[in-house]
């Protein structure tokens, strides 16, 4: 039933908007009485908040494969492949992040990511310090935020405002950034 009301929810959220959901469209798109909704949620919001858990969740394990790749590969392969892998996840839900980003409080998505977030950090540092020698300078923190800041907006704000840029050239011109950010200038960089 969980289940039921949560694909619901997140089809009315994709065709309405956050503003236009309600737990009574909710149940209707379900197939069950507001009354059943509120067995298991105590309002839209719970609902909203349980489906962007589900979200990160589920975007946290459809780039783990790209994350694990990436530890095995030279740097400039190594993030392209993470950055298809997120413009991959988010593009396939593209209709809901839009519905949801913007009614979403930044500090509720800092808390909703913040262990996806840290995940990626770890990855980032590590893959870093295993490179140190290669690199531009050894604030490992420094390059570690930068790079997660980067990978973590651009690509969402890539997908939802949809430029005139190709996707191509905007995974090889965010791959550029965040090599010429850690390496030097002589490391190989992404064709564009």
């Amino acid at each position: 039933m969980v289940e039921r009301i949560l694909d619901a929810a997140a089809r009315v959220l994709e065709e309405v908007g956050y503003h236009g959901a309600s737990t009574n469209r909710i149940a209707a798109a379900a197939g069950v009485s507001p009354g059943s909704v509120y067995q298991y949620f105590t309002d839209k919001d719970e609902i909203v908040a349980t489906i962007i858990g589900r979200l990160i969740e589920d975007f946290a394990e459809d780039i783990a494969p790209a994350l694990r790749h990436a530890a095995i590969v030279d740097p400039a392969s190594g993030v392209r492949t993470v950055l298809e892998a997120v413009l991959d996840v988010l593009e396939r839900r593209a209709v809901l992040l839009r519905a949801l980003v913007d009614r979403v409080s930044a500090a509720d998505q800092a808390e909703a990511l913040r262990p996806v977030r840290a995940r990626i950090s770890d990855f980032i540092y590590q893959t870093l310090a295993a490179q140190r020698e290669m690199l531009a300078h050894d604030d490992l923190d420094r390059l570690t935020w930068t790079i997660l800041e980067l990978t973590q907006h651009l690509p969402v704000r890539y997908v939802l405002d949809r430029p005139p840029i190709a996707r191509q050239d905007f995974i090889a011109d965010l791959s550029r950034i965040v090599l010429d950010l850690a390496y030097p200038q002589t490391l190989v960089h992404p064709q564009t």
